[in-house]
């Protein structure tokens, strides 16, 4: 086999394979012998078809067949020859079979950035002082107090209508703008202010006020800005999408919210009294803080990192970080109670905004490899299993469980991987230049 190598560009290269005809035959020979014995035909014995019969009838599926693995086979061994280190399929050209003349095809491929990292070391950051507000530290205490609010089941109510501090499950049909819409166990509270992301439809919370407890098919109508209308211009109207719905009540109860107080405190299990309770909510919000800090301290430092080394990156990996990001929004949605199906997402739109982030967090994982490769950086069998030991902990789970989890995922490598990158990156802390930042 012939092999000739052409960089297209930093990133992509031409692969030009020749396979001599005798090499081919045998193929072909092999590819006919396989397919005689599982033909049958009327008039010849199973395996005794004739070659010349076999030609004439399967000839394309044949040669298309040998040309496929062919192209497989030489193009591995090309690749393994010649250190190319493909990041997509290849796309090949003119691979056709000629009966007596040796095969021959081009291929073009991406291939993985070669990174030579330099000015690694020494690289100014500044880092600001943790900060935490009253409004945090009272948000914090209104989290404490949602965990021991209680919702007891209304009874003897007069009038037996919805109050704001009532939280009620629906089933709801009707239409919102021109989409219908039929769901059940809808769950709204009445008390959730106006914009609270926390509600279902925009409105619906208010527009539940007074009706009977016992509802169905209780119309309201709400009104509210359209969410996928494009910015309009200053003084113009913004659209407005209107949800006209039949609800029925299917279950009703009344948010019995603890008083902010030494028992509320008490009741927590964390402090004897309010202010304790505040104050060590607030020291929790300054141990968060300082770990945001250190994230967005390295983050700067990646950007100052990929500034001094520039490389070209494989189109084809930054289109895959793209589908990474893109479903790591979706699960965000997700995870939020919004159905992405249902979020009028444009993707293409999407893909655009995200592609210079993409395009560096492709090349941030590139380099960071490249400096661990030239620093010896390596996570050792002892520090692997700490980490496991970590991860188990913190997912209620044995370390051997966890451990055959990862392996049966195929992201054990990932994580000793996950774990370098990590020791990379605190020994460019260590070296770098850390400024504090004006407040």
């Amino acid at each position: 086999m012939q092999v000739k190598v052409e960089a297209v560009s930093a990133v992509e290269k031409k692969v030009g394979v020749e396979i001599p005809w005798m090499y081919v035959s045998q193929k072909l020979d092999e590819a006919y012998r396989d397919l005689s014995r599982g033909v049958s035909l009327k008039g010849f014995r199973k395996g005794k078809v004739p070659r010349p019969i076999l030609e004439k009838m399967f000839s394309q599926q044949v040669e298309r067949d040998v040309v496929q693995k062919l192209v497989q086979e030489s193009f591995l061994a090309a690749a393994h020859q010649h250190d190319i280190q493909p990041v997509a399929e290849p796309v090949v050209d003119d691979a056709r079979l000629t009966k007596g003349q040796p095969f021959q095809y081009s291929a073009r491929v991406e291939v993985r950035s070669e990174v030579e990292p330099k000015d690694y070391f020494g690289v100014e950051v500044s880092k600001r002082a943790p900060k935490v507000t009253d409004e945090q530290v009272q948000a914090a205490v209104e989290h404490k107090r949602d965990e021991l609010t209680e919702y007891k089941v209304i009874e003897g109510r007069e009038p037996a209508i919805l109050r704001p501090s009532d939280v009620a499950v629906l089933s709801v049909k009707g239409t919102i703008g021109a989409q219908k819409v039929e769901k059940d166990g809808v769950m709204v509270d009445l008390g959730a202010p106006e914009g609270d992301p926390r509600e279902p439809l925009p409105g619906i919370s208010n527009a539940l006020r007074g009706a009977p407890l016992n509802a169905v098919d209780h119309e309201i109508t709400v009104t509210f800005p359209d969410p996928n209308a494009e910015a309009k211009q200053e003084g113009k109207e913004v659209a407005q999408v209107t949800a006209r719905l039949k609800v029925t009540i299917k279950e009703a109860r009344e948010k019995q919210v603890p008083a902010l107080d030494d028992e509320f405190a008490k009741d927590t299990g964390e402090a004897d009294t309010l202010a304790d309770l505040k104050e060590k909510l607030r020291l929790k919000l300054v141990a968060e803080d300082e770990k945001e800090i250190e994230q967005e301290v390295k983050r700067d430092l990646i950007k100052e990192l990929i500034k001094r080394n520039k490389f070209a990156v494989a189109p084809a990996l930054i289109e895959r970080q793209l589908d990474v990001m893109i479903q790591r929004s979706k699960m965000q949605l997700a995870m939020r109670g919004v159905d992405p199906r249902n979020a009028n997402l444009d993707e293409r739109r999407m893909r655009d905004d995200l592609r210079e982030t993409a395009h560096d967090e492709v090349s941030a994982a590139f380099l960071i490899d490249a400096i661990a490769t030239k620093e010896k950086v390596e996570a050792s069998d002892a520090e692997f299993e700490k980490k496991l030991a970590e991860l188990a902990q913190a997912r209620d789970k044995s370390v051997p469980r966890l451990k055959a989890d990862l392996q049966k995922e195929g992201r054990l490598d990932a994580l000793r991987h996950q774990l370098k990158e990590e020791k990379t990156l605190d020994l460019l802390l260590q070296r770098a230049q850390i400024r504090a930042k004006d407040q």
